[in-house]
């Protein structure tokens, strides 16, 4: 009987370790290339942002990965734009880069600057955004200097989105299409 029990608590410890392993999630402190401004940059509004919106600490806690972009620049005047850079982060690794192209139209004025944190729920959502293919349409919102979160309350499609407004002022009820780009990090 001994034995029995011996080899059943050898189990759920292998069990338990294996467990751990497997799980990886961004818990897993990211410490950015010192050489490399974009992860430099983009590791500093992780901790502002960590600081500043304590709801997402949970989405920290919980995703497999993000995408964090930095510094996104947006202006409309009844058509708008948006564009920024940053870096895609799987567990404890930069594992690429990424850019944000938005398209707006509709009733909107102004411009603002912010940063944005794409979460990715599980390994195949981060895998899915890899193909290039994750897209959003339609927004609504006001932003002034720098007041002003926004992002998804809960994932949806395996996905979560955390903004901060840097600087700004914008108002807008608009349809638009943003797209997001994945790029591997290149062998130098």
């Amino acid at each position: 009987m001994s034995a029995t029990k011996d080899l059943w608590r050898l189990r759920a410890a292998a069990g338990f370790v294996t467990l751990l392993l497997v799980s990886t999630s961004v818990r897993a402190d990211w410490t950015p290339d010192a050489g490399d401004p974009r992860q430099v940059s983009a590791a500093a509004e992780v901790a502002r942002i960590r600081a500043e919106i304590p709801r997402a600490e949970r989405f920290f806690e919980q995703a497999y990965g993000y995408a964090v972009l930095p510094s996104v620049t947006r202006i409309g005047v009844g058509f708008g734009g948006a564009y920024g850079r940053g870096v895609v982060v799987e567990g404890d690794q930069a594992v690429g880069t990424t850019s944000f192209w938005q398209f707006t139209s509709g009733i909107q004025a102004g411009g603002k600057y912010f940063s944005m944190i794409v979460f990715f729920k599980d390994k195949a959502a981060l895998e899915y955004f890899k193909t290039n293919r994750l897209q959003f349409k339609g927004q609504a919102g006001v932003s002034v200097a720098t007041w002003g979160v926004a992002g998804t309350p809960a994932y949806n499609s395996g996905v979560a989105i955390i903004t901060r407004n840097r600087f700004g002022l914008m108002a807008e009820f608009t349809i638009s299409g943003a797209q997001f780009r994945y790029q591997p990090p290149t062998d130098e």
